[in-house]
């Protein structure tokens, strides 16, 4: 549930230049929800009676201090060689391409047609034969019109 959460989080920031801060203050958020969320999984799990985690406030605080700006670090550094990528590439290739001009200059009717299903005739005709006793192949069949 958590990935889901940061994975949209990280999607929603993904949509404009950020900067480094803006990058850091992600980056912060997203450390500080995961610790937070890990220990309290972890502290379910384990019971009341555990101990937590073996490591001191100070030395957790400070790692993911560390973790943060280094990879804000990077992160800011991919974003602008992105966006110099991007940039290049928006002068080389065409602004937009455009629809061709129309040919017809007047408007079109459509109308539409009957369509024939062969099927579905054939089933229909199979299904509702005409009913009554069959005629005998011998006898004159203009006679019996009188």
């Amino acid at each position: 549930m958590i990935t889901i959460l940061l994975a949209g989080a990280g999607v929603a920031l993904a949509d404009r230049k950020r900067g480094s801060w803006g990058i850091l203050g992600a980056l912060g958020a997203s450390q500080l929800s995961l610790h937070a969320f890990l220990q309290l999984v972890a502290g379910h799990q384990a019971g009341p009676d555990a101990l937590g985690m073996p490591y001191s406030p100070l030395s957790m605080t400070l790692g993911h201090l560390g973790v943060v700006l280094l990879t804000g670090l990077l992160l800011a550094r991919a974003e602008h060689a992105l966006f110099v990528v991007a940039r290049l590439l928006r002068s080389i290739l065409p602004r937009r391409l455009r629809p061709l001009p129309s040919v017809v200059t007047e408007r079109a009717v459509c109308i539409p047609a009957d369509t024939v299903r062969v099927l579905a005739h054939f089933l229909h005709a199979r299904v509702h034969a005409l009913r009554g006793p069959p005629g005998s192949p011998f006898l004159d069949q203009s006679a019996n019109a009188v």
